[in-house]
């Protein structure tokens, strides 16, 4: 009798195994692994600070206007008793060159969705000599003198607006502009003589920036400079004639290259 009971338990086992394996096969596969998330390598939002270093030419025009000088109206830019036997005509020069300038650059970039910046940056940067010219300049007695002068950019600062695109997570193309001022110095070479004046004007320009590590950038970049005109004082040339220059700083082009250092906000 136990054999039977052994015989029916052992076939009811292999007729549950048998249906348990059916439906098995009917039960669809697993579902792959979720795929691993990874954080973004480099985050942009937040400030930095760093430095610049480039290259500067200007494009600018000036007036001279000599002692004696009257115009169509026969108005005097000058008290007609220091010069007035001989006026000398206005004359209109370009003074054009190129120079260095470097200095510090920082900001705050603010990363919106995954490939959009927004942020505001100030520099300033100090300059050297950027352009010579001599000017044929006759004093009252029809003698030719030559007007030597020399303009260096003594420094340079803008506020500006940045905004771009990451075309990787690593890399932003980007354009700027804002406000912008230039300290400008003139010099008669001649006599030493020495006027500085500051020029309020805008910038406004792009790049390319890398994030070789999440702290550490590097930047390329094209600015475009103008600034208003300015009167430089009167000086003396070969001490037989005063000038008065006007300048107009129509065109400043600045290549730089920058390195900067960022504290990006989920690092605090």
């Amino acid at each position: 009798m136990y054999k039977r009971i052994s015989s029916i338990s052992l076939a009811a086992i292999a007729i549950v195994a048998g249906l348990n394996s059916a439906r098995a096969a009917d039960l669809a596969p697993p579902p792959p692994p979720a795929p691993e998330i990874r954080p973004s390598m480099t985050d942009w939002t937040g400030p930095y600070v760093g430095g610049v270093l480039g290259g500067v030419c200007m494009e600018t025009k000036s007036d001279y206007y000599p002692y004696g000088y009257t115009d169509g109206n026969g108005n005097g830019q000058y008290d007609p008793g220091e010069r007035n036997s001989s006026p000398n005509a206005v004359q209109h020069h370009d003074m054009n060159g190129c120079g260095f300038a470097g200095g510090f650059v920082g900001g705050f970039n603010y990363q919106i969705a995954d490939n959009f910046l927004i942020g505001l940056e100030g520099d300033w940067v100090w300059g050297g000599r950027t352009g010579d010219h001599v000017v044929p300049m006759y004093d009252n007695n029809n003698n030719l003198l030559h007007q030597r002068d020399r303009y260096t950019i003594k420094w340079m600062t803008s506020l500006r607006l940045r905004a771009g695109l990451l075309s990787t997570e690593k890399t932003l193309f980007y354009v700027t502009g804002g406000p912008a001022w230039l300290r400008g110095e003139l010099k008669d070479v001649n006599t030493g003589s020495k006027f500085a004046k500051t020029h309020p004007g805008y910038v406004i320009g792009g790049g390319v920036e890398h994030a070789f590590l999440e702290n550490f950038h590097v930047r390329a970049e094209y600015l475009f400079s103008s600034f208003k005109k300015k009167t430089y004082g009167r000086y003396c040339t070969d001490c037989d004639i005063a000038v008065d220059v006007h300048k107009k700083m129509e065109q400043f082009h600045t290549f730089r290259v920058g390195l900067t250092w960022n504290f990006p906000i989920s690092q605090w």
